[in-house]
C-alpha cells in the first residue's frame, strides 16, 4: 500500500509539475522532467506491473520517488526565487565568438567525419565507440579532439547570445547535438535543455515558451521516434520497427530495472570496489585506461564483460555504493548542494560564473545516467573555453538597446 500510494503521490506531483511548466520553468524542472523519464516513471510502470513482494525492491523504489518528489519540491522553489528576485544576465558575444565558433565547427566536423568512417565499417556500428574507443581515437590528432571538445560549451553560449540572429542560434543548437551522427544521444539531449536553462538567465520568458513548445506531447514522441529510426537505420537491424521501439523503450528503464536487481541481490554491491568512483575519473577525460564503474555493474548483473550488453552507471547508483541504505538522504543532500550552488552562481553574475554554468548544466543532467564525476569531468574538458570566455563575451552597457529594460533591473519588480 505504501509504494503505490508513493507512486500516486509522485505522478500526481510530476503531472502538475508539467502542466505548469511554463510558469515554473528553471533549471530544477528541466532536471525533474528528465529524471523522471530515466527513473521516476519506470518506477511507476514497474510497481502498476510487477508483484511488489519483495522489501528490498520495495524500500528502493520509495527511495528513488522520494528522490523524483524532492526535484519537484526543489522546482517550485526555484520558481518562487526567480519569480521574486529575478534578474537578467546582460552580456553579448564579441566578434571573436564567431572564429571560435567556426574553428569548433570544423574540428567537430573532421572528427566526426573520421568516427563515422570507422563506425560505418564496424561490425559493431556505433556500439564500437564502446568496443574499440582506441581505433577511435587514433583517427583524429589530439589537438583537434581538444578543440572540438568545446562543441557543447560554445552551442550553449551562443543559443543564449546569439538571440536575434536565428540562423547563429540553428548552427549552435546543431552543433550541441552533432554528436548524433555517430550514436552519442545523450549529450545533444541534455546539451539542448542546457541551453534552454542558459537561454533563460538572459531571457526567461522567451526559454519558458520554447520548452513549452518543445515538451508537447506531440514532439515528445516525435524526437523519440525519429532519433529512434536514425539507430534502426545506421544499424540495418533486421527485427521489425514495431520491436525494435519495444527494445529502445527497454532500454531507457534499464537503469532502473539494473538497480532493482541490486536492490533484491545485495551481494553484487558488496563486490564492488568503491573507490572506483573516484578513481575512474582518469579515464573519464582520457588520460589513461582503465577499469569503469559501469562495467563492473554490468558484470555483475549480467556475468557479461561485453560493454554490447552494458548497463548505464547513474547518480543513484554511485551514490548508492558510497553511502548504502542512506543513499536517499545522500542523494537528497546533493540534489539541495546543488540548488544552493546554482543559486550563487546565478545571482553572481559575472562572465566566469557563466561559463560555469554553461560547462555545469549539461554535466549535471547528464549524471542522472552517467557518472557521479560527470560536472568535475566537464568543467576540465571545457576549462580552455571557461579561461578564454571573456574574449568571447562581454557585459552589455546599460545604455545598450540590447541591455535589459530598467525595470527588468530592479530586483523587487514583478515579472509578468
Amino acid at each position: 500500500m505504501a509504494i503505490r500510494l508513493a507512486s500516486a503521490v509522485y505522478l500526481a506531483g510530476l503531472l502538475h509539475l508539467y502542466a505548469r511548466r511554463k510558469k515554473s520553468f528553471g533549471f530544477f524542472l528541466l532536471m525533474a522532467i528528465s529524471y523522471a523519464l530515466l527513473f521516476g516513471l519506470p518506477c511507476v510502470a514497474w510497481v502498476l506491473s510487477n508483484p511488489l513482494n519483495d522489501t528490498g525492491q520495495i524500500n528502493f523504489l520509495l527511495g528513488l520517488l522520494s528522490c523524483g518528489n524532492l526535484l519537484t519540491v526543489l522546482s517550485h522553489c526555484e520558481s518562487y526565487y526567480k519569480q521574486n528576485k529575478y534578474v537578467p544576465f546582460a552580456f553579448e558575444s564579441n566578434g571573436a565568438f564567431v572564429v571560435v565558433f567556426v574553428v569548433v565547427a570544423l574540428a567537430q566536423a573532421y572528427k566526426l567525419y573520421a568516427y563515422f568512417g570507422v563506425l560505418s565499417s564496424s561490425e559493431y556500428g556505433h556500439l564500437a565507440i564502446w568496443v574499440d574507443g582506441e581505433a577511435l581515437l587514433s583517427t583524429v590528432p589530439t589537438w583537434i579532439r581538444v578543440i572540438s571538445g568545446g562543441s557543447l560549451l560554445t552551442g550553449i553560449i551562443g543559443v543564449a547570445l546569439l538571440r536575434n540572429r536565428p540562423y547563429m542560434q540553428f548552427a549552435c543548437l546543431i552543433l550541441i547535438t552533432s554528436d548524433i551522427i555517430i550514436g552519442v544521444r545523450n549529450k545533444g539531449f541534455f546539451g539542448v535543455l542546457a541551453a534552454i536553462y542558459i537561454l533563460s538567465l538572459f531571457e526567461r520568458d522567451r526559454a519558458a515558451k520554447l520548452f513549452l513548445r518543445i515538451s508537447s506531447p506531440f514532439w515528445l514522441v516525435a524526437v523519440f521516434l525519429a532519433l529512434s529510426m536514425v539507430s534502426f537505420l545506421r544499424e540495418g537491424f533486421e527485427v521489425p520497427v514495431s520491436e525494435y521501439l519495444l527494445i529502445v523503450l527497454d532500454s531507457l528503464a534499464s537503469i532502473v530495472n539494473g538497480l532493482l536487481t541490486v536492490a533484491s541481490q545485495s551481494q553484487c554491491i558488496d563486490n564492488l570496489d568503491g573507490s572506483l568512483v573516484f578513481s575512474q575519473f582518469w579515464t573519464l577525460i582520457g588520460l589513461r585506461g582503465g577499469a569503469q564503474l559501469s562495467g563492473e555493474f554490468n558484470y555483475c548483473l549480467t556475468g557479461d564483460p561485453s560493454p554490447l550488453t552494458s548497463v548505464s552507471s547513474s547518480l543513484i547508483f554511485e551514490v548508492l555504493l558510497l553511502t548504502g541504505s542512506f543513499w536517499p538522504l545522500a542523494a537528497g543532500l546533493y540534489l539541495v548542494v546543488l540548488y544552493a550552488a546554482l543559486r550563487l552562481l546565478e545571482r553572481h553574475k559575472s562572465i566566469f560564473s557563466l561559463s560555469l554554468l554553461c560547462a555545469l548544466a549539461p554535466a549535471i543532467l547528464y549524471t542522472l545516467r552517467a557518472e557521479l564525476l560527470q560536472p568535475l569531468v566537464f568543467i576540465l574538458k571545457s576549462l580552455p573555453y571557461i579561461l578564454l570566455i571573456g574574449l568571447m563575451v562581454k557585459r552589455v552597457s546599460r545604455k545598450s538597446p540590447m541591455g535589459p529594460a530598467p525595470a527588468e533591473l530592479n530586483v523587487g519588480a514583478p515579472q509578468n
